[in-house]
C-alpha cells in the first residue's frame, strides 16, 4: 500500500509540476504576443490577461506538490536541527500532520467553492465568459496532490519512529525522551485556546507564529494555518472556513501577481541556459588585471544579471558556480571569494526588477514601476560600494595572485559571445520605462526573449535542459507564492482583528519620535532577517508596517519601501538563517560556513552604512520616480 501510495503520488505531483511550469512557459509567450500585437499593430487583445491570471493559478496549485516532494518549501530549522535524530522525525511528522490539516480544510472548502460555481453556472465577468468552474478546480486539484504528497511524507516519518522504538541506538529508551515534542504540542493548544477570546487573539497569533514556525512547520503552512485557527475559534466556527480558499483566489486574481511566477520561471531559464557565465566571462576579461578585478568582475555580472530576473538565490547561484573556482585559482582569499558571491545576490531584489518590489506593489497599490526605479540608483551604488571595498581589501592584501590583462581580441570575443545577454536587461528594463510594457509583460517578453537567445542562437539549452527550466520555474514558483497565499490567509486574520490600528494606537502613546520608531523597527527586521525566509517577513509585516509608517506617520510609500527592503536584503546574509549563506555552501562544497559568514560581515556593515544613506538621503530613492510623476 505505501508503495502504490509513493509511486502515485511521485507520477502524479510530477506531472503537476511539469504542467505548473509549463503553464508559466505559456503565460509568457502569450503576454509577449499581446505585447507585439498591442505595439505593433494598435490591436490590443480581449484575452490574454484573463487567460494568464488563469495560468497563474494553475502553475501555483499544480506544482505546489511537486515542491513539497523536492522539500522545497521553506521551513526554518533553527531549533529543530538541534535535537536528537528521533525528536527531529517526530517534530516532522507533527508538522507534516499539522500541515495536511490545514491543506485538507484549503481542499475541501476549494472543492464547495468549486462545485459551487458549478452549480450556479457561474462564468468571468469579461467577454470570454470562462466558467468559473475551470480555475476554482485548480484549487481543489492542487489541495489533493499535496494531500497525496502528506499522507506519503508522513507514513515514511511514522515508519522511522517505528524503528527506532524497535531497535533504538545506544540501547532501550523510553518515550519520555520526546518531552520537547510534548512541549510544542502543548504550546500549540495554548495558542489555539487564546484565539477562543477576541481580546487574546492577537496573543494568540505571537505565540502560534513563533511556535510553528519555529517548530520546523514549512512557513506558507504555518501562516495559512494561524488564519484557520482565527476562523474557526474567534470568528465563528465551521461556515467561517470558506475564507482560507476565498481570499487565495482573490488575492491571486489579479495581473500583478502573475509577473511573481513569470520572473522566477525567467531566472530558471537565465541559469540553466548559461547567460550567466558569459556575463561572467565578459566583466572577467575586461576587469580582471585591476586590484581584486575577478571579485569586481563578480558583482559586476550579479548586477546585470540582478537586471534581468530579480532573483537572489538565482543570481549567487548562477554566478557564484563560475566565479568562485575562478578566483580561489587565481588565489583570492577563501572568505573574500564567498562574501563577494554571496552578497551579490542582495542586488536582486535591489536593482529592477525585483520580486520583492512586485509583492509590495500587489499589497499596498503603489505602482511598480516607481518602486522598481526607487531601487535603480541605491542597488548601482550599493554594487558600486562592493566593488571599492574588494578594490582596496586586494590593495592591502597582496597575497592574491596577481591576473595579466586579457587581450584585446579576448576582450572583444567576450563582449560578442555576451551581446545576447546584455541586451536582455535593456530589452526588460527599456521596455518598463518607455511604456511599451508593464512589468508583468516585460517578464513574458524576457522569458521568450531568452528562450530564443539559449534554444537558437547560443544553443545551450536541449530538451533535457528545457525539461529542467520547466520543472525548476514551476516548483520555485511555487514555492514562493504558496508562501503568498498562507500570508494572504493570515493577513485576512490580522485585519478582521484590526491588528493594524491597534498597533498603531499604542505606538503613538509612545515618548517617541516616528523616526525613533522606524530605527527600532528596522532593527526587529534585521534580527528577523537572521532567522526567517525574507518572503515570509515581507508578508507577516509589510501590510502592518504600510498602516503604521505611511498612512499613520505620513512616510513616503516608495521610500519606506525601498528602505524596508534594503533592511530585509541584509538578513539573505546574516548567520543563522541567511539563505545566501547556504546557497555559496550548496554549490562549493568546500565552503565552511564560518568561512561564508566571515566573509559576508564586512559587506553586510557597508549594507547597514549604505542604509542609512537611503534613511537620510532621501532623493538617492525618490529623484528617479519623481521623474515619471
Amino acid at each position: 500500500m505505501k508503495k502504490r501510495l509513493g509511486w502515485l503520488s511521485d507520477k502524479l505531483n510530477l506531472a503537476g509540476g511539469f504542467l505548473g511550469g509549463l503553464c508559466i512557459l505559456i503565460m509568457g509567450c502569450i503576454v509577449t504576443y499581446e505585447v507585439l500585437v498591442r505595439y505593433l499593430f494598435d490591436a490590443p487583445t480581449t484575452w490574454v490577461l484573463e487567460i494568464s491570471i488563469y495560468l497563474c493559478i494553475a502553475s501555483v496549485f499544480l506544482a505546489g506538490g511537486y515542491a513539497l516532494r523536492e522539500k522545497h518549501h521553506i521551513q526554518v530549522d533553527l531549533i529543530t536541527s538541534k535535537l536528537s535524530q528521533p525528536n527531529q522525525v517526530l517534530f516532522q511528522a507533527v508538522s507534516l500532520f499539522m500541515a495536511l490539516v490545514y491543506t485538507v480544510i484549503l481542499t475541501w472548502k476549494g472543492g464547495e467553492m468549486t462545485i459551487h460555481s458549478f452549480l450556479m453556472h457561474e462564468v468571468s465577468p469579461t467577454v470570454l465568459n470562462v466558467p468559473v468552474v475551470i480555475p476554482h478546480s485548480f484549487v481543489l486539484i492542487g489541495g489533493f496532490l499535496l494531500i497525496l504528497e502528506f499522507v506519503r511524507q508522513i507514513w515514511d516519518s511514522v515508519d522511522d519512529l517505528r524503528k527506532w522504538k524497535d531497535s533504538p541506538p545506544g540501547g532501550k529508551r523510553g518515550w519520555v525522551e520526546f518531552w520537547p515534542t510534548a512541549v510544542f504540542i502543548c504550546l500549540i493548544g495554548i495558542g489555539a485556546y487564546f484565539f477562543t477570546s477576541r481580546g487574546l487573539a492577537p496573543l494568540g497569533i505571537v505565540v502560534m507564529l513563533f511556535v510553528l514556525i519555529f517548530g520546523g512547520l514549512p512557513i506558507a503552512f504555518g501562516l495559512g494555518l494561524i488564519g484557520l485557527f482565527g476562523f474557526y475559534f474567534t470568528f465563528g466556527g465551521g461556515p467561517m472556513l470558506v475564507q482560507v480558499p476565498m481570499v487565495i483566489y482573490k488575492y491571486l486574481d489579479d495581473f500583478i501577481i502573475a509577473a511573481v511566477p513569470l520572473f522566477i520561471m525567467l531566472s530558471a531559464v537565465l541559469s540553466v541556459g548559461e547567460i550567466g557565465a558569459s556575463l561572467f566571462d565578459l566583466a572577467s576579461k575586461w576587469v580582471r588585471q585591476m586590484p581584486g578585478g575577478l571579485g569586481v568582475a563578480t558583482i559586476a555580472s550579479s548586477t546585470i544579471f540582478a537586471a534581468m530576473c530579480g532573483s537572489s538565490v538565482a543570481t549567487v547561484a548562477t554566478i557564484g558556480l563560475i566565479a568562485i573556482p575562478e578566483m580561489i585559482s587565481r588565489g583570492y582569499n577563501k572568505r573574500l571569494v564567498y562574501g563577494t558571491v554571496a552578497i551579490g545576490g542582495v542586488l536582486g531584489p535591489l536593482i529592477p526588477p525585483s520580486l520583492f518590489m512586485i509583492l509590495i506593489g500587489a499589497i499596498t497599490g503603489d505602482s511598480v514601476g516607481k518602486l522598481f526605479m526607487a531601487g535603480m540608483f541605491p542597488g548601482l551604488m550599493l554594487a558600486g560600494i562592493f566593488a571599492l571595498y574588494i578594490v582596496f581589501y586586494c590593495l592591502r592584501d597582496r597575497s592574491m595572485a596577481k591576473v595579466e590583462p586579457a587581450p584585446w581580441s579576448e576582450r572583444w570575443s567576450a563582449l560578442r559571445k555576451a551581446f545576447w545577454g546584455l541586451m536582455a536587461p535593456i530589452l526588460i528594463l527599456g521596455g518598463i520605462y518607455t511604456g511599451v510594457f508593464t512589468p508583468t509583460e516585460a517578464a513574458g517578453v524576457g522569458i521568450v526573449y531568452s528562450l530564443v537567445v539559449c534554444l537558437f542562437i547560443q544553443r545551450t539549452v536541449d530538451p533535457k535542459r528545457l525539461w529542467k527550466i520547466v520543472l525548476d520555474g514551476g516548483m520555485l514558483s511555487a514555492t514562493i507564492l504558496f508562501i503568498v497565499t498562507g500570508a494572504v490567509v493570515f493577513g485576512q486574520l490580522i485585519t478582521m482583528l484590526q491588528i493594524p490600528d491597534r498597533l498603531f494606537g499604542f505606538v503613538s502613546t509612545l515618548p517617541l519620535s516616528p523616526m525613533t520608531v522606524l530605527f527600532l523597527t528596522l532593527g526587529v527586521i534585521l534580527f528577523l532577517g537572521a532567522l526567517m525566509d525574507e518572503v515570509a517577513i515581507l508578508l507577516i509585516t509589510y501590510p502592518i508596517l504600510y498602516h503604521v509608517f505611511v498612512r499613520s506617520f505620513g512616510f513616503d510609500s516608495i521610500w519606506f519601501a525601498l528602505v524596508f527592503v534594503f533592511t530585509l536584503e541584509v538578513g539573505l546574509v546574516l548567520p543563522p538563517v541567511g539563505i545566501n549563506i547556504f546557497v555559496v555552501q550548496g554549490i562549493w562544497k568546500d565552503a565552511k560556513f564560518e568561512e561564508v559568514t566571515r566573509g559576508v560581515l564586512p559587506f553586510a556593515l557597508l549594507m547597514v552604512v549604505a542604509i542609512l544613506l537611503v534613511v537620510y538621503v532621501k532623493p538617492l530613492s525618490l529623484w528617479l520616480p519623481e521623474l515619471i510623476g
